[in-house]
């Protein structure tokens, strides 16, 4: 993807926090690791940056940055990644820190949301035809009910954000935006006067007068911000088809398959015979599912897992190679590693 005169746009992602409203889990592994319908949600982001046509793509890390390093370099997802050592300032310190490591345009959504590749392609079509080369574009959705609160007036432009007082001509975005490493003085001139999230820079740069245009998207985000709005992200995205992993099982909303025989594939995955599968499920390579097992609906099952004889699964995802002792009945679970992490209703 490229801005006026042909100026390429780079793909920054977020994901240094600890994602405290998914703790016990996040713990153990940070938030962009967590899987969520056969792909981790750090993968999410990169796909639709790519499926956008944007190819230079920057994460930010800082809890277990590590870790997530180490995935990209297993995984060949081809992205810089960029550590925040004082992430703990917030997230705006870590929009700075990714910043500093190029110049030009470019493209902030976050790491822990599900977000369709056309609204990306749409802003930055948008921001091509309506804002000037170093313009700012923040994404809007009129619809939402979540989010964070924008004011805007008859022109499109932000007027009030976060402590929006007026109703009128309200929407809610995701803080996924469009905007010039010109913005890293106000970045740091936020953090010195004590701002700590993105939301309050563009506010600042707002009531300074900066001319901050809106793109409202026709297309949902799925906020992530807990382990119920995971399982929520689950279903959604197995209902609508949107799985990956060649070789895999999937298993449509609707359909559903009940084995006389023992069924074993190419990739490892086996399902033994008396296996049930209520769709929508996915079931990914190298999976073994004993004798008797019910699955579904709205169930992910992730690499090298292993199901003993008689388990019943509904709404959950289970991935980390984890293995499940005989005649446990899992609902509204995540499983990673073997640690179940119930989710409240």
């Amino acid at each position: 993807m490229c801005f006026q005169g042909g100026i390429p746009i780079y793909g920054v992602i977020l994901a240094a926090g600890k994602g405290e409203r998914m703790r016990p889990l996040t713990d153990e592994i940070p938030k962009a690791l967590v899987n969520v319908a056969g792909k981790t949600l750090l993968e999410w982001a990169v796909d639709r940056y790519i499926r956008a046509e944007i190819s230079n793509i920057v994460i930010a890390v800082g809890w277990k940055g590590s870790l997530i390093e180490d995935f990209v370099k297993t995984s060949h997802l081809g992205v810089k990644v960029v550590h925040v050592h004082d992430y703990e300032i917030g997230p705006l310190q870590t929009l700075l820190t990714a910043l500093e490591n190029f110049e030009g345009n470019f493209l902030l959504s976050p790491v822990d949301a599900i977000i369709e590749p056309a609204s990306l392609i749409g802003m930055g079509a948008y921001h091509s035809e309506t804002c000037g080369h170093e313009g700012m574009l923040l994404a809007t959705n009129s619809d939402a009910e979540s989010g964070t609160l924008v004011g805007i007036d008859e022109d499109g432009l932000v007027k009030e954000i976060g402590d929006v007082h007026t109703k009128i001509n309200s929407v809610r975005s995701a803080m996924m935006f469009i905007g010039n490493t010109t913005i890293r003085e106000s970045c740091r001139t936020a953090i010195d006067d004590g701002k700590e999230r993105v939301v309050q820079l563009l506010e600042q740069l707002v009531q300074k007068g900066s001319h901050v245009h809106t793109y409202n998207m026709q297309q949902s985000i799925l906020d992530i911000d807990t382990l119920s709005d995971l399982l929520s992200a689950n279903e959604f995205l197995l209902k609508r088809g949107c799985v990956s992993g060649e070789g895999s099982v999937y298993v449509p909303s609707g359909d559903r398959i009940e084995l006389g025989d023992t069924l074993t594939l190419k990739t490892n995955i086996k399902l033994e015979k008396g296996t049930t599968i209520i769709g929508p499920v996915l079931v990914l390579s190298g999976c073994h599912i004993s004798e008797n097992c019910t699955l579904g609906p709205n169930v992910t099952i992730d690499s090298n897992t292993t199901l003993s004889r008689g388990c019943v699964v509904s709404d959950a995802v289970i991935f980390g190679g984890t293995k499940i002792s005989s005649q446990r009945h899992i609902h509204r679970s995540i499983i990673y590693r073997s640690i179940e992490y119930d989710v409240e209703v």
